[in-house]
């Protein structure tokens, strides 16, 4: 628990004084007062002005407080998937106008973030991504981290669905960035099984944009090395 937990037993009343005091020490977001305390209302108020949160009883304050932070990292991977949700639509949206199929499948791919969203609050989701197997993925390992098939480079830039190809690799980026904010997000939540099946999850829809990615560039035979 990061609250600053105040530990002088004796003091039945603490004062503004002694919160800015304290404040002015080591700034904190957090105030645990511990039970026989009491706050005065200078004191109260000093808290409420800096939106400070009081909470109260000790541990099961820190475990309140360590709630909170958890119920944050949560909220913040949602909007994080809410994001790329909105970049897989543009992108599809681009897509169209060259290349019906690729957009299709793009589209059916973006659409998997919603069971993830479920997978991060209920726990529970089954992921039912199209996948067809190639030479450099099989079913087995569709939802593991396979890396890319091939580096994109500057050269792939002035090929004819160049700026496809440029988009969706930083989309895949981004994806590979969220899937580590999930892991440590779930991590510190303890919630291992939950973890495992989201990381599995956004591994599928990292693997099938690798494939959409090698279609755009007409890749025929896995570049893997």
């Amino acid at each position: 628990c990061s609250a600053w937990h105040w530990m002088e037993e004796r003091m039945k009343f603490i004062t503004e004084y002694d919160l800015r005091a304290r404040f002015n020490e080591q700034p904190f977001t957090d105030y645990i007062i511990e039970k026989n305390t009491r706050l005065t209302p200078g004191a109260r108020q000093f808290l409420s002005d800096r939106r400070i949160t009081l909470l109260e009883d000790g541990a099961e304050a820190c475990e309140a407080a360590d709630s909170k932070k958890d119920s944050l990292a949560i909220a913040k991977l949602l909007s994080d998937v809410e994001v790329l949700e909105a970049e897989f639509l543009v992108i599809t949206s681009q897509i169209i106008e060259t290349d019906i199929e690729i957009a299709g499948q793009m589209s059916k791919a973006g659409h998997e973030f919603g069971r993830i969203k479920t997978l991060l609050t209920d726990g529970a989701a089954d992921l039912n991504i199209s996948f067809e197997g190639c030479t450099g993925m099989d079913k087995d390992h569709f939802g593991k981290d396979l890396g890319n098939c091939f580096d994109i480079t500057d050269f792939y830039i002035q090929s004819p669905n160049g700026k496809i190809i440029v988009q969706m690799n930083a989309l895949r980026a981004k994806i590979r960035a969220m899937r580590i904010s999930a892991a440590e997000a779930l991590s510190a939540d303890r919630e291992e099984k939950r973890q495992e099946a989201v990381t599995e999850a956004v591994n599928q829809i990292i693997n099938k944009l690798s494939q959409l990615i090698c279609m755009a560039a007409g890749v025929k035979t896995c570049r893997r090395t």
